[in-house]
């Protein structure tokens, strides 16, 4: 729901996403956006956005989530989902992934 990462959700938009005054979580939401997704389309919005997917039937995905840099975020990257450098260096723009590796190493030799 665009600009919902941007403030606090309105009275309806908090009753779907906990499902309590008889909502539940996929009802309809009067400012919802509805996107179609084609083989090979790519989608890249702000998780800390209202959102939802349509999961099973055969939905064949790739989800690359991104997070601020932050040491507090980062954290909880699983480094076995980041490239390695024969991968990072094949990459048109590896900055993304870099950042996070940099990010990590450093709170590896904080904690150590």
């Amino acid at each position: 729901m665009p600009g919902t990462h941007k403030r606090w959700d309105n009275d309806r938009e908090l009753d779907v996403r906990l499902e309590q005054n008889g909502c539940k979580n996929h009802d309809e939401l009067a400012t919802g956006l509805s996107v179609t997704l084609n083989a090979g389309d790519m989608l890249i919005f702000d998780a800390n956005m209202i959102h939802r997917g349509i999961y099973g039937m055969n939905r064949l995905t790739l989800d690359v989530l991104f997070c601020d840099p932050s040491p507090v975020l980062v954290k909880f990257v699983n480094e076995q989902c980041l490239p390695n450098e024969k991968m990072l260096v094949k990459l048109e723009n590896p900055q993304a992934f870099t950042q996070a590796i940099k990010i990590k190493e450093t709170l590896v030799t904080l904690t150590n």
